[in-house]
């Protein structure tokens, strides 16, 4: 297990930012790269001294560096600050699925620095609070400036603390975790819905930073839709904005249809088997290794999850009108064994002056989904999105 290079000293994790103009401070430096003390002040609509009070505080608190000064044609040279990035706080982000927990530890602005998978012998709420409690020492033991913890799982959450329900995981009453695994640790932890997670991971620190709006699709054991639109994360009266998987489409007999009950994990075995692609015992592994050999049903499956897919982002960018769509998920590489299926009907379906929309794919690792988790934790570390 590696561990951080820097020695942190006696002094213990970083403590929480104290008042709202630190966090400003922070939190612009934090996603929007170096700016100088000035910048900060017209940028935040703060007072210079107020400025200069939370800089000196955070650069007090190592919590910031300052880099070369730039000259100028007039004035003083200006003097940008940044994050401390190298020697600053760790976030822990583990994501839960019904049988794994994937664990990663990153730096305030989400670089992975570690990683670790742990299998769960069931769901029970006890279990995986003993798994999760084994991988956060392990990584605090080797990352001792761990300021946060992020939990991520698919079922609904209330308050970034409590889990209402969580089909996947069988639990139907309402689950504490964060307080729960807080009277372990010591630490502040934050639970949220691993897509919506995984949709702020990519907003604040992954590719959708390059996009004002975006939606995300992701197909797996369910099939979930995220999107941001002009800069803000949608999650709805509910929180419940494209978490059910339940917008229809038409099926083959002509009824409508969810889009999970054609591109989920459970819905794509089930089509295989009944087109004779697979027997009965046969799993994914099994189609997969088909795809791999280019066998023509299993071909046709994956165009068939390719399509409902695309037709469920058709309808996004008809109501949403989105820059681009991000496709991920466990099983994503059906869509890309399927190219140019997902990419063709998308297109067919979309106004013309949409035709040019961005489709991106993400690698359908768990880590991405444990690295939005660890996002979570950095929001509440530094106050939550400007």
């Amino acid at each position: 297990m590696q561990r951080d290079q820097e020695d942190h000293g006696a002094g213990g994790p970083p403590q929480p930012l104290e008042n709202e103009s630190m966090r400003a401070v922070y939190r612009d430096l934090l996603r929007f790269g170096p700016r100088s003390r000035s910048e900060l002040a017209r940028r935040l609509g703060l007072s210079a001294p107020t400025v200069t009070r939370a800089t000196r505080d955070l650069l007090e608190r190592d919590l910031l560096h300052t880099l070369a000064a730039v000259p100028r044609a007039k004035g003083r040279p200006q003097e940008p600050l940044d994050v401390e990035e190298n020697r600053g706080p760790r976030f822990i982000g583990v994501k839960v699925t019904a049988d794994e927990v994937h664990v990663v530890v990153t730096t305030v602005r989400g670089t992975v620095l570690e990683d670790l998978v742990l299998t769960l012998a069931d769901t029970a709420p006890e279990t995986l609070l003993d798994r999760v409690l084994v991988a956060v020492e392990a990584l605090v033991g080797a990352h001792p400036m761990v300021a946060g913890i992020g939990i991520g799982l698919g079922g609904l959450v209330t308050g970034r603390r409590t889990v209402l329900s969580a089909h996947l995981l069988g639990w139907e009453e309402p689950v504490d975790l964060a307080a729960a695994l807080e009277e372990r640790v010591h630490l502040p932890v934050v639970v949220e819905n691993d897509l919506v997670a995984m949709l702020n991971g990519l907003h604040w620190f992954g590719l959708g930073r390059a996009y004002d709006s975006f939606c995300v699709l992701t197909v797996g054991a369910g099939v979930g839709i995220g999107t941001v639109l002009e800069g803000r994360v949608l999650q709805g009266h509910h929180h419940m904005a494209g978490l059910t998987g339940r917008m229809l489409l038409p099926g083959e007999d002509g009824e409508a249809v969810p889009v999970r009950d054609m591109a989920s994990t459970a819905a794509v075995l089930r089509r295989a088997r009944t087109a004779g692609v697979l027997g009965e015992a046969d799993g994914m592994d099994v189609l997969r290794r088909l795809l791999a050999g280019g066998d023509a049903g299993a071909l046709e499956i994956a165009r068939g999850t390719a399509r409902a897919l695309a037709q469920t982002a058709a309808g996004l960018v008809a109501v949403l009108d989105p820059e681009a769509i991000v496709l991920g998920g466990e099983d994503v590489d059906l869509v890309r064994a399927a190219a140019p299926a997902f990419e063709d009907t998308l297109r067919e379906a979309v106004a013309a002056a949409q035709e040019g929309i961005v489709v991106r794919t993400l690698s359908g690792d768990f880590d991405e989904w444990a690295r939005g988790v660890a996002v979570i934790a950095i929001q509440e570390f530094v106050g939550g999105a400007p």
